[in-house]
């Protein structure tokens, strides 16, 4: 939010005693200009004419040294600064980069204290919160004209920032966002004047409900400002007030570093504040004293805040536990950062990294619970070495990569061994794609694999994340190693730790693995859902000793200490476990199916490395094995009890593997292929956005593929009616399917298609049919012009500007989303959920 830095007595003394010069940023000879006040003031503000300035306080002990004032980047000329909190006793300013000292504008506030001091400091209570009257809240803001001229807004209040290109962007996502979800800004009620009759600044307008928590920071220092904590709100307050003319403050609520909880916008219940551009109607804006760009939080004022947050679920109905759908985005909480509503550094960096301890506390109750936060980087902790952990060791994990077990792995030729490591994320974070772990392999024999839980993704150079990792935050990477044939000792390097394989033994046949789990270093391997996780790595915290529950027998060996275990924050089983889909395979006459390990045909066991070929025999399907046939019927069912995978050729001339089953008919005289899968695996082998194209372009599609594709399972809606398939893997007819050896090639598809996990668009409830296009000529085509009658939700698909596209030839019917539009946002910065919003408006994100 809008407001600045605090210098105290001791900060400007010790600056004028320094003997190491300030460098301004402008040079001496730039105007200054000067203004005297007739009694000290405690902070300002000013209309600025660039980008920045300096300024100077004078006090009893003189001048300050020239302090530079900077934005969080989203105000410019000729807007308001930001609140600057000055020295007690300062009786005049000067500034440079300012040429008009009557554009700034004093403020001055009371020194009294509080009438009633009830903190927020019990360990069980919900916070009991300070009322305006008791913190000394001047109501006459409520009424008085404004300083500066800026007419209240339900929608505008919060940071508007200036006039660049950024906010301009703001005011069209609004405007977008008042469009698409017009509900969301409709109001319960407003009340414009007070019982006597007079008229607020502001009226009090009431949202129908609340669904988000929004939490800032003051950005006003804290450390070294010897004021009462109430003054700082008291000048907060005047500046939004008075300054800012709003009449009031924009927050509902204001905690200080004592843990102390302030009453903010007057109003009560459901009135709506003024803390997030947008997004203030159906939210309320809680703010942390303090600047956490630069200093933490006080554990009392953690705490309040987890206090507060919980008592305002429960007052308003708030599952904290569920996601959220707010202006056509998913919130994974409701309780949010302010920076998750708009592009902004608030609530500042401490906070903000460590925010999801304050959500996950609300959620599970605990809170009491301390919240650490991240410590600034140094040159000696960001090269951290890498070591080898037991598992107590793993308690205390450092940023960078580790393993879990021994370094000497013995395995017999050909065999399959899996090496579990962890990778923490330092105090910035980790972003998915980033390089955790360089590769060096002695002999190119040696296989190496990322293990997701559904395939197995090929390494050579390095291991690559596989979705972002909050700071601190530690993920479990699963690889799989398997030996060359030939016995013998190898080595293999990752992230810095050398591994031996010795390999010796019987070779091993295909699909076995050697046990990983013996000797007393065992490894502690984080397992993933069957028969696949939602998310490619498990983020893991370790437990506490009493509180842990012991790792099972099924994921560690017996000889592992129970003392210790990991707590596993692996999402659930994902909804394709109940929502399959069938494709039809482009098949040949005769096309071959074959099983790499067992598996079994309509029940009867099939051994590993057996091919069958398949050819029609009247109305049955017939298996022959090296000639020999083997049998017939009218449905045959082949499926892998290991890999979950076969491979079949013939297939639009090649050969491709796919999971799930596939299923031999004969229609209409003709031999065909089913692949019958769940919906997931179904997207993971999708082939219609390879990894050529960007990422958040991969997602939107991901969003709108998996909503067309459940649209047609839906018995309702056949796309073949009649026909024992859903769709087809002829992009003529349904959509582009490969099977698993797309999802091996295109990893970043694969992260996208499970970042959306489930998620389709809906209206009403119901699952529109999205249609979707390659590129328009600058516009996109309602279905009417595309020549489509009584299509569903027509009045989503109506014709719109696509600028991306100007100058491009129509490929396509036009209908929808454009692949040229949506490659352009994604390209400007713009989210998948973004994407979809502006080609599908009016639609929801729901799940499966």
């Amino acid at each position: 939010m809008k407001t600045r830095t605090i210098f105290s007595l001791a900060i400007i003394a010790t600056i004028l005693a320094s003997s190491v010069p300030m460098v301004p940023v402008f040079a001496a000879e730039d105007s200054i200009a000067e203004r005297a006040f007739p009694s000290p003031i405690d902070a300002f503000s000013a209309t600025l004419e660039g980008a920045s300035f300096e300024y100077s306080a004078k006090t009893s002990v003189g001048w300050s040294s020239w302090t530079e004032y900077e934005s969080d980047g989203d105000v410019g000329p000729g807007d308001e600064s930001e609140l600057i909190m000055l020295p007690r006793g300062t009786t005049a300013l000067r500034v440079r980069g300012i040429t008009n000292a009557d554009v700034i504008h004093p403020i001055t506030v009371s020194h009294e204290p509080v009438k009633t001091r009830v903190a927020a400091v019990s360990s069980v209570a919900m916070p009991s919160v300070i009322s305006r009257s008791d913190w000394g809240a001047t109501e006459d803001y409520l009424f008085k004209a404004p300083v500066v001229q800026n007419a209240p807004n339900d929608v505008a209040k919060g940071d508007t920032g200036g006039n660049t290109s950024a906010v301009s962007q703001r005011v069209k996502d609004c405007q977008s966002a008042q469009q698409n979800f017009p509900g969301e800004f409709s109001l319960a009620s407003t009340v414009k004047q007070d019982a006597q009759g007079r008229a607020y600044l502001w009226p009090m307008q009431y949202s129908k409900e609340v669904k988000l928590l929004a939490v800032h920071h003051s950005a006003l220092v804290i450390k070294d400002d010897p004021r009462p904590a109430v003054e700082r709100v008291r000048a907060l307050y005047k500046y939004h007030a008075v300054t800012n003319g709003w009449g009031d403050v924009g927050y509902n609520f204001l905690i200080d570093e004592e843990g102390k909880v302030y009453e903010g916008r007057l109003g009560g219940k459901y009135v709506v504040g003024g803390h997030a551009y947008c997004n203030n109607v159906g939210t309320l804006g809680i703010v942390m004293m303090g600047n956490f760009e630069i200093e933490q939080p006080s554990d009392a004022q953690a705490k309040a805040l987890q206090r507060l947050l919980a008592s305002l679920a429960k007052d308003y109905n708030i599952d904290v536990t569920k996601s959220v759908q707010f202006h056509g985005r998913k919130f994974d909480s409701p309780i949010v950062r302010h920076r998750d509503l708009l592009s902004t550094l608030c609530p500042g960096y401490y906070l903000s990294e460590a925010f999801g301890q304050v959500v996950k506390n609300v959620q599970t109750g605990n809170l009491n619970a301390s919240v650490v936060f991240p410590k600034k980087s140094s040159s000696s902790s960001s090269s951290a070495p890498n070591v080898i952990l037991n598992s107590e060791d793993a308690l205390k994990q450092a940023p960078g990569i580790s393993f879990i077990g021994r370094n000497a792995v013995t395995i017999n030729p050909g065999g399959k061994q899996r090496l579990s490591f962890m990778y923490t994320a330092d105090q910035s974070g980790a972003y998915e794609g980033k390089k955790v772990a360089d590769v060096k392999l002695s002999d190119q024999r040696i296989k190496l694999w990322l293990d997701d839980g559904r395939v197995q993704i090929p390494i050579t150079k390095g291991v690559l994340l596989q979705s972002d990792l909050p700071a601190f935050e530690t993920a479990s990477l699963q690889l799989i190693v398997q030996s060359p044939m030939d016995a013998g000792v190898y080595s293999m390097d990752i992230g810095g730790i050398h591994f031996t394989l010795s390999v010796s033994g019987r070779r091993t046949r295909s699909g076995e693995y050697t046990n990983p789990f013996s000797g007393n270093n065992a490894m502690i391997v984080v397992p993933m859902s069957s028969p696949r996780s939602t998310a490619v790595v498990a983020r893991v915290r370790p437990q506490s000793r009493v509180s842990s529950t012991p790792v099972s027998s099924s994921s560690t060996s017996s000889s592992a200490s129970s003392s210790y275990s990991w707590s596993t924050v692996v999402p659930t089983a994902s909804s394709n476990t109940s929502k399959t889909i069938r494709i039809r395979l482009s098949a040949s006459a005769a096309p071959s199916v074959a099983f790499s390990d067992k598996g079994s045909v309509n029940g009867v066991a099939v051994n590993g490395g057996t091919t069958f070929d398949l050819l029609p025999r009247g109305s049955e399907c017939e298996v022959r094995s090296k000639g020999e046939r083997i049998m017939s019927d009218s449905v045959l069912r082949f499926s892998s009890s290991v890999s979950g995978i076969l491979t079949v050729s013939g297939i639009a001339g090649k050969t491709r593997s796919y999971r799930g089953t596939i299923e031999c008919r004969i229609i209409n005289g003709t031999l065909a292929l089913i692949n019958e899968l769940p919906i997931e695996d179904y997207m993971a082998g999708l082939a219609e956005e390879p990894d050529s194209e960007p990422y958040e372009k991969q997602r939107a599609f991901a969003i709108a593929a998996r909503t067309y594709a459940a649209y047609y399972t839906d018995p309702a809606n056949r796309k073949f009616p009649g026909m024992p398939y859903d769709g087809s893997d002829d992009p003529a007819l349904f959509q582009v399917y490969s099977g698993v050896g797309f999802t091996a090639a295109n990893p970043n598809w694969l992260r996208a298609a499970t970042s959306t996990q489930g998620e389709v668009l809906m209206i009403g409830g119901k699952i529109i049919k999205p249609p979707y296009f390659s590129s328009d000529d600058g516009r996109t085509r309602s279905p009417s012009e595309a020549g489509w009658k009584n299509f569903p939700f027509a009045e989503v698909f109506v014709s719109k500007p696509d600028p991306w596209c100007a100058g491009m030839t129509l490929r396509g019917h036009g209908v929808g989303m454009s692949g040229c539009g949506a490659k352009a946002q994604a390209l400007e910065g713009k989210s998948g959920e973004q994407i979809l919003q502006y080609y599908y408006p009016g639609t929801l994100l729901g799940r499966l």
